[in-house]
């Protein structure tokens, strides 16, 4: 078919660019990275039966508690895509085996199935490799996607979805994470019967009020949570006029390489801000109220939110869609997030009728609207910021069993122990 000669000369011709890619990786980042990509060596240690894969560092925090509940039962192989998701999941389970997943060439797949030897695969939320789907299906293992979305773009590019609509007739079982995520993958002529609803297993997000207090003991700011390009700019008119009122901004990149670039934004528009990691090795900086703070280091955002006056939850502004909006609700955080909400439809939506968040809509004067709701947001007293925060924290609550309705599904077929 012609999908599949498309694909197949997609790989080939970027072959190599991903051989560069990695090996770069390997020399500058971690040597394990080529060799795991490859399937040439993957130092398990554990005899594993299962495999949990998460793409990125954001896929490993949002199923940590998944992952916690299974290894009561099973031995597992964790696999990732990226340096950031190696060294979070390697934290977090130090215990468990932890590699990078395979590149989607045959060749790689197959050496790194014998090596793994796991009998099943899930696939945190959805990350469709059409190859590995394809062989793995072939091996008589099953392969299941959980909490499982779907980019909404590819609905609108006819080759790319005959790609993904041959991939995913390979899965035994999909669980959706809402109504609305079924909708979207019944549209690419899967068998409804291995289609499930329960709800975002980020819900299973436990927060911990004791411990999760930032280290810099500021309180009462306005925290940007896991911004993307052009969050900062949009938002710079209202980051100047919160400073007047002395009240402090944190930000959050997504992804914290772009640390120093935020920073020199700043600086570029007359501010110089605080990073984070100073503002830790030097506990005498001062920090003066309405400063800008600049996280640059992964694992710490979560001991921001309970000491936030209110949260802009980032990405809604670019192509990528909003971040996860449900720890900083189930902190009692009230949220601003951008127009692109595809990746939270239904949970945004849900916290925008019961008067917890605000989706700021997508004009031509972003930068004035975001001003306007972040002077509507600073004009609510505290107490009624908390009122209404805690109204967002009841609401994530309704899903506290989540986690126990996955583990339930995966038994009953079969999936886990």
């Amino acid at each position: 078919m012609i999908e599949k000669f498309i694909y197949k000369f997609t790989l080939l011709l970027i072959f190599p660019i991903v051989f560069i890619y990695t090996i770069y990786q390997c020399i500058f980042v971690d040597k394990k990275y080529f060799l795991n990509r490859f399937g040439i060596i993957l130092n398990i240690r554990n005899k594993n039966n299962l495999c949990i894969h998460c793409a990125s560092l954001g896929e490993i925090n949002g199923a940590k508690e998944l992952i916690k509940e299974i290894a009561k039962e099973n031995i597992i192989l964790i696999s990732t895509n990226t340096y950031s998701g190696m060294r979070r999941a390697k934290e977090l389970f130090p215990e468990l085996d932890v590699v990078y997943f395979p590149l989607d060439y045959k060749f790689c797949i197959f050496s790194w199935l014998k090596f793994s030897k796991v009998k099943n695969v899930i696939i945190y939320e959805t990350e469709i490799w059409p190859n590995f789907y394809r062989i793995f299906a072939s091996k008589e293992r099953k392969l299941v996607l959980v909490n499982a979305r779907i980019n909404k773009d590819f609905h609108q590019n006819r080759i790319a979805k005959r790609i993904y609509s041959q991939a995913l007739v390979n899965c035994d079982l999909i669980i959706c994470k809402s109504e609305y995520e079924k909708k979207k993958f019944l549209s690419f002529d899967i068998n409804e019967e291995i289609l499930l609803v329960t709800s975002n297993l980020k819900y299973s997000y436990k927060p911990n009020n004791d411990s999760d207090r930032n280290p810099l003991g500021i309180k009462k700011y306005f925290l940007m949570a896991s911004t993307h390009s052009p969050d900062e700019q949009y938002f710079r008119k209202a980051i100047s006029e919160l400073a007047n009122k002395d009240v402090t901004t944190v930000i959050a990149p997504r992804h914290v390489k772009k640390s120093m670039k935020i920073y020199k934004y700043f600086q570029k528009q007359g501010t110089t801000p605080h990073l984070y990691t100073n503002l830790i090795k030097n506990r005498n900086i001062s920090i003066k109220s309405g400063s800008i703070i600049i996280i640059n280091k992964y694992g710490i955002l979560s001991k921001f939110y309970n000491e936030a006056k209110f949260v802009y939850v980032g990405g809604g502004f670019s192509k990528r869609g909003i971040q996860n909006i449900i720890e900083p609700s189930s902190h009692g955080n009230i949220l601003l997030v951008g127009p692109n909400i595809d990746n939270f439809y239904e949970e945004i939506e849900s916290l925008v009728k019961i008067e917890c968040a605000t989706i700021i809509p997508r004009t031509q004067y972003a930068e004035r609207d975001c001003n306007f709701h972040i002077e509507r947001y600073n004009s609510i007293d505290d107490e009624t910021l908390k009122k209404m925060g805690k109204v967002g924290k009841e609401y994530n609550l309704r899903f506290k069993n989540v986690l126990e309705k996955y583990i339930e599904i995966l038994r009953s077929k079969k999936i886990i122990n």
